[in-house]
């Protein structure tokens, strides 16, 4: 199994640049925190954890983008959401876990090479963000 999976899609673990996997696990969320009168911080966490997960990708080529890209785009539950449910190794829990992640809107692509037509033949590093809602 790949240690990132968008909805069937398992993101090619081959392609994961070494030491390039960042993970905020299960980040706590509060609803009305305030500081009181004498300087404590009173705070309401919600039960509902996020994670963030991002990596960057090695130099690849255009038929590994496009099947990238493909795989991802097929498993949207929404297209103009570009979210799915996600599997993934909890850092915090020592455990895989699944949620519902969003395919981060300000992704860029950076294309290292075109043909003659102008279509990407080679693709650099690049870093791609899920942030669960």
């Amino acid at each position: 199994m790949a240690q990132f999976k968008f909805g069937s899609f398992d993101f090619p673990d081959n392609l994961i640049k070494w030491g390039a996997v960042n993970v905020k696990p299960n980040q706590r969320q509060s609803i009305d925190a305030y500081t009181d009168d004498t300087g404590v911080t009173r705070d309401f966490p919600l039960p509902h954890t996020k994670t963030q997960i991002q990596f960057t990708t090695l130099p690849m080529s255009a038929q590994s983008f496009r099947n990238i890209m493909s795989g991802l785009v097929t498993n949207y539950i929404d297209y103009k959401l570009r979210d799915a449910n996600c599997t993934y190794y909890d850092d915090e829990n020592g455990a895989m876990k699944t949620g519902h992640f969003y395919f981060d809107k300000s992704f860029q692509a950076n294309r290292n090479e075109v043909d003659e037509n102008g279509r990407p033949t080679k693709y650099g590093e690049m870093t791609w963000t899920f942030i669960e809602y």
